[in-house]
């Protein structure tokens, strides 16, 4: 005679259901910390885009620094923001934006896309907001000069200096740190305070 298929029990499915939970609990953190190191990676390789699309623009002006804004734009705004003019470069505007960031910011009034990333105006803003930034020939050690940052979504402006601002401008999304670009292009993950310390790594001098 032919027996019955015999099933799972109740005791053996609760202890299949609770192996799964611990495995569940013992994955979790583990993804969410590959997930953020993901994203600061991502945010890295924007930055990276950034330098090499400012570097190619210093290139075709005369080797100057691509300025904040520039005069222009639709009718109600002051002017055109740096993201925008970085855009035949990059032809992507994905780059400008970080995807830890919950709010990219937009600067109030002037004609440009959202975006994570801050420009510095020590370098960029110099004398007066449009078409008033430093040549390459005026920065001391490119190699040491913030030009680009991950700028706080609630600061609705172009970017900062560190004489307006200090570091309050600054958005720490990536392991209590933040991603910077330099004048020469180059871009690499620093706290906030290793760029004031030693050395004032926003000045261009």
């Amino acid at each position: 005679m032919l027996r019955p298929a015999r099933g799972f029990t109740l005791v053996e499915m609760l202890v299949v259901v609770a192996i799964i939970i611990v495995l569940a609990a013992i994955l979790l953190p583990v993804y969410e910390v590959a997930a953020k190191r993901a994203e600061s990676a991502s945010c890295l390789s924007n930055m990276r885009n950034l330098g090499v699309a400012a570097r190619i623009y210093a290139d075709d002006n005369d080797e100057g620094i691509i300025p904040a804004r520039v005069s222009g734009g639709p009718a109600g705004y002051y002017g055109i923001g740096w993201g925008l003019l970085l855009q035949p470069y990059l032809r992507n505007e994905a780059v400008l934006i970080c995807m830890s960031d919950p709010e990219p910011t937009v600067a109030a009034g002037t004609y440009g896309a959202k975006r994570s990333y801050g420009i510095n105006y020590e370098v960029a803003m110099v004398g007066g907001y449009n078409n008033s930034a430093l040549c390459l020939a005026d920065i001391g050690d490119a190699t040491e000069v913030i030009l680009f940052f991950e700028i706080a979504s609630s600061l609705r402006r172009l970017g900062t200096s560190y004489q307006d601002s200090g570091l309050s401008a600054v958005a720490a999304r990536h392991r209590d740190g933040s991603n910077y670009t330099f004048v020469d292009g180059h871009a690499k993950w620093l706290r906030s305070e290793q760029t004031v310390s030693p050395k004032n790594l926003w000045s261009p001098e």
